[in-house]
């Protein structure tokens, strides 16, 4: 009795892992925002703003590393979508060392004060954070770019990662649309091949040139008939030449 369902494969995983860095990397600025305004609690905001920022960066790393797995045969689909593929790669791995980097700034930003057992005036602290603020939107046009590329591969183009275990090669499907143009381009062949060899009519092919087409044999006459013919026949042996 199977308890849990199959895990997916590895490079099936890359639709299921993506949503992690979009949902965690965009709520984590809200919760900086938040804990400028509020005060009283903002040292516990900032510490779970961290904590998004962590999961969603490794997220990203993860995320880069499952459509490496599936780009391959994604690019199968033509050179429209192997194009959109190269440009969705080179935006998720710069969006990857973006926030990483963010991340580490702002560990620094949070953990300084608990490592230096100090607190920081509230003022430049509050710059500091409105400043990486500015500059973490940044990060986020990259990640929203990244998420466009990438819905426009699944909803443009119809290319989808299989979530199946049961798929061990590729893990991607072909577009619908390029299957269907295969197959007409399969039956557009069949059918010149069918053309070239159509069958010729009984009695009119396999003549050499220049010779008698042999007649086809003629049905056999009904009962009377034979003595008939042989009868013609005797008259012509019996005329002379």
């Amino acid at each position: 009795m199977q308890l849990l369902p199959p895990l997916p494969a590895w490079n099936s995983l890359h639709p299921l892992i993506v949503h992690f860095p979009i949902a965690l990397l965009l709520v984590a600025p809200l919760l900086v925002a938040v804990a400028l305004v509020w005060k009283s609690v903002s040292r516990g905001l900032l510490v779970g703003a961290f904590a998004l920022m962590l999961v969603g960066t490794i997220a990203t790393w993860v995320a880069v590393k499952t459509g490496e797995a599936v780009a391959e045969d994604a690019e199968k689909g033509g050179a429209q979508v192997e194009a959109v593929v190269e440009q969705h790669e080179e935006l998720a791995e710069t969006t990857r060392t973006v926030f990483t980097l963010l991340t580490l700034v702002f560990g620094a930003l949070t953990f300084a004060p608990l490592l230096l057992r100090r607190n920081l005036d509230r003022m430049p602290m509050t710059v500091a954070h409105a400043a990486f603020l500015v500059l973490y939107a940044g990060g986020a046009v990259f990640l929203v770019n990244t998420a466009h590329q990438g819905g426009r591969i699944v909803h443009e183009f119809g290319v989808r990662a299989e979530m199946s275990q049961a798929q061990s090669t590729g893990g991607m499907t072909i577009p619908a649309a390029l299957e269907a143009r295969e197959q007409s381009e399969e039956s557009e062949e069949g059918k010149d091949v069918t053309r070239g060899a159509e069958a010729v009519p009984v009695g009119e092919a396999a003549s050499p040139a220049g010779s008698p087409a042999v007649p086809a044999a003629r049905p056999k006459s009904p009962a009377g008939g034979e003595s008939a013919e042989r009868g013609s026949h005797a008259t012509v042996r019996t005329n002379p030449a």
